[in-house]
């Protein structure tokens, strides 16, 4: 929650072989938001994560809530 509020960063766990290009690209066009910088790490047991900052003009709080509602409406 620190990061979304302080930093204006939301946290994915995607494809190990997904590169940060990768990653922006893909957050862009299935959320319809700007990305100002993706960073990566890859966990002990094996997974990446993705720490990806919204631009200024973005909520990172907001946009948080509108994927989990969307979520919800998937299953």
């Amino acid at each position: 929650m620190k990061k979304i509020e302080d930093n204006n960063t939301l946290v994915f766990i995607v494809d190990v072989k997904a590169n940060k290009h990768q990653i922006k690209q893909a957050v862009k066009k299935l959320y319809d938001i700007d990305v100002a910088k993706v960073n990566t790490l890859i966990r002990p047991d094996g997974e990446k994560k993705a720490y990806v900052r919204l631009a200024p003009d973005y909520d990172a709080l907001d946009v948080a809530n509108k994927v989990k509602f969307m979520a919800c409406l998937l299953s």
